[in-house]
């Protein structure tokens, strides 16, 4: 009860106290996202405290990428674990989306002021020799490529194609890999694994997809994440899908997942995960 307390008295302190809320307000909202939550799911009320202050602050301040990731990720919680609404998830990751391209104009401007040249149409991956040196730029690529994979999801195979959601997401992704290979337990190698697993390879628009990348880059999140479920339980999704010989190693990850003690700064997020892997094992059952 006292966290709650803490939790809606927040904002009226920062207002009292700061103008504009700082990054380290914002973690502090973040933080209190799982407040009131049953299992996987969440109330909106945390993080719409967070999706706010992040809003606030881009309000003030249009270039900040240190709200624009955080936002990123926000949404990415709220559409996620708040609701199972198909217009809501569309309406959050959209949004997402949006906010993910904007970002990466954002450090297209700040690239090409460091190359002094024009790099408006550069991809992630041509920008980070010049990004290396901002802390913002990885997490704006790992969570742009999650909210991208999440829009490609809720608007459709149709969608996902026209708009090359399966490209840009890849490109994210390496691009986070090639700054920071350990970032967030192995995130650019667990988003690259699952979309070559949930990729199909059609030809002219997705035809690098690939079974071998895709097992390759979700052993090496879990490799440099090893505690991470969500990486586990995507290698065992790819393991049962491309390695029927391994299938009981895939079930046998997927147990180990559910008698795993939750992290409780994920608490949400591992509760999902368990659920999760739960239902795969019910669907495996017998085969």
């Amino acid at each position: 009860m006292r966290r709650l307390a803490v939790l809606f008295c927040l904002p009226a302190l920062l207002a009292a106290s700061e103008p504009v809320p700082k990054p380290v307000d914002i973690d502090r909202l973040w933080a209190l996202r799982a407040e009131g939550s049953t299992g996987g799911r969440a109330l909106s009320s945390p993080i719409d405290l967070t999706i706010d202050a992040c809003r606030a602050v881009l309000a003030a301040e249009p270039e900040s990428l240190e709200a624009r990731w955080r936002l990123m990720r926000a949404l990415y919680f709220k559409g996620e674990h708040t609701t199972d609404d198909p217009t809501a998830k569309r309406t959050l990751f959209d949004e997402g989306r949006t906010v993910a391209e904007q970002a990466l104009a954002v450090l297209r401007r700040e690239a090409g002021r460091e190359a002094h040249r024009n790099l408006a149409k550069a991809t992630p991956v041509e920008l980070v020799a010049y990004v290396k040196g901002n802390a913002a730029a990885v997490p704006s690529f790992l969570w742009a490529a999650v909210d991208w994979g999440k829009w490609a999801l809720v608007f459709g195979k149709t969608a996902a194609v026209r708009q090359g959601a399966a490209a840009k997401i890849r490109d994210y992704a390496e691009a986070v890999i090639l700054l920071d290979p350990a970032y967030d337990s192995g995130g650019g190698y667990r988003v690259l694994g699952r979309l070559h697993h949930q990729t199909p390879a059609v030809p002219f628009f997705t035809g690098w997809a690939s079974r071998s990348e895709a097992l390759k880059n979700l052993r090496l999140a879990v490799e440099v994440g090893p505690h991470n479920l969500v990486g586990r339980q995507f290698l065992a999704e790819a393991m049962w899908d491309y390695e029927p010989a391994r299938r009981a190693e895939a079930r046998a990850m997927l147990q180990k997942i559910l008698a795993e003690a939750l992290d409780p700064d994920f608490l949400v997020e591992n509760r999902k995960t368990q659920e999760e892997a739960a239902q795969l094992l019910k669907d495996w059952a017998g085969r």
